[in-house]
């Protein structure tokens, strides 16, 4: 049950319990007990909002930058990832095979501020040996959200 409730709240944390329990042919009580469980052994995290900040007018920055690093004795990448994680403009860190070492999507008001996270906060750090960063241009789809609207297009009738 815990699984289905999972994939219910992913798709839409809003879901009524009312709702949920008729999906999962239970009663509300026990659904609200199993999504307190799960809050208090931290499966669940946080319940967040998709939001398209562009249709409000807010035109954030993003980037996907990678990241060399050397491993940290005993920490391995673990350090430099949770304070990296703290910056407020840091939205996601990962550690991924492959050249580089770390993929972080970071976003920030304009491009100044995104050059000063790099330039301040990423590249002086000493394990820091490279770089390299893609800005995001343009979102199609994010956090499993589809960022356009497909309009159905009619195709011209010929006699």
């Amino acid at each position: 049950m815990d699984y289905d409730i999972l994939k219910i709240l992913e798709e839409d944390a809003r879901t009524p319990l009312s709702d949920m329990a008729a999906m999962l042919k239970t009663d509300e009580k026990t659904v609200d007990a199993r999504i307190k469980k799960l809050k208090k052994e931290g499966v669940i995290r946080k319940f967040k909002s998709s939001i398209d900040w562009k249709k409000i007018g807010k035109h954030p920055v993003a980037a996907i930058i990678q990241v060399k690093v050397v491993p940290q004795e005993r920490a391995g990448f673990s350090r430099i990832c949770k304070e990296l994680s703290k910056d407020g403009r840091v939205r996601d860190v990962v550690v991924a095979s492959g050249e580089y070492d770390l993929i972080i999507w970071v976003e920030a008001k304009d491009i100044d501020e995104l050059s000063k996270f790099v330039t301040e906060k990423l590249a002086p750090k000493k394990e820091v040996v490279g770089t390299y960063t893609h800005i995001v241009l343009a979102e199609y789809k994010r956090d499993g959200v589809i960022y356009f609207e497909d309009k159905a297009e009619r195709l011209q009738v010929t006699p």
